[in-house]
């Protein structure tokens, strides 16, 4: 007689098959608060992951300039002209994003990365700067809701 699987052996399998194809598979919401069972099992991502997919952290706060790019004030003043930065959206091009407390994050920060998961790239022009990078990458969304009804945004969660 063979037993049901445990929410455990799911969630592993669950970092078995995004780790082969981050960008490729979308995302993956993990419900766990932060604690030695999440972090063993973002270590076991990390491992199955290749070994030079970066892991970018995103803060539920982040601003649009930090996500999405905007301008680099230090190498604007040196060069006299508007310099663009990469946000971290074009920074997690080829990698994974990884997002605490995603039932936190505001429906706006999510519709912009559900945008770039879609299109593939990010763009912005703001402050005489207009520059579209590459972003393709995969979301690691820890859900650390306690309510039934607290959870990320739904631009996130249907990707």
């Amino acid at each position: 007689m063979s037993e049901a699987p445990s929410a455990w052996d799911d969630a592993v399998r669950a970092a078995a098959v995004f780790a082969v194809d981050p960008a490729g598979t979308g995302g993956v919401v993990l419900r766990a608060r932060a604690g030695p069972v999440r972090d063993r099992w973002a270590a076991l991502l990390a491992e199955r992951l290749h070994g030079d997919t970066p892991i970018h952290r995103i803060p539920v706060n982040v601003t649009d300039d930090r996500l999405l790019g905007g301008l680099d004030l230090t190498a604007t003043l040196h060069a006299g002209r508007p310099i663009a930065a990469k946000g971290l959206l074009a920074h997690a091009d080829g990698g994974v994003l990884r997002i605490a407390m995603a039932d936190r994050l505001a429906a706006g920060t999510a519709s912009k990365i559900a945008g770039a998961m879609d299109t593939g790239e990010v763009a912005f022009a703001r402050d005489g700067v207009a520059e579209t990078h590459p972003a393709r990458f995969g979301v690691v969304a820890f859900d650390e809701g306690d309510a039934p009804d607290e959870h990320p945004p739904e631009a996130l969660t249907d990707r």
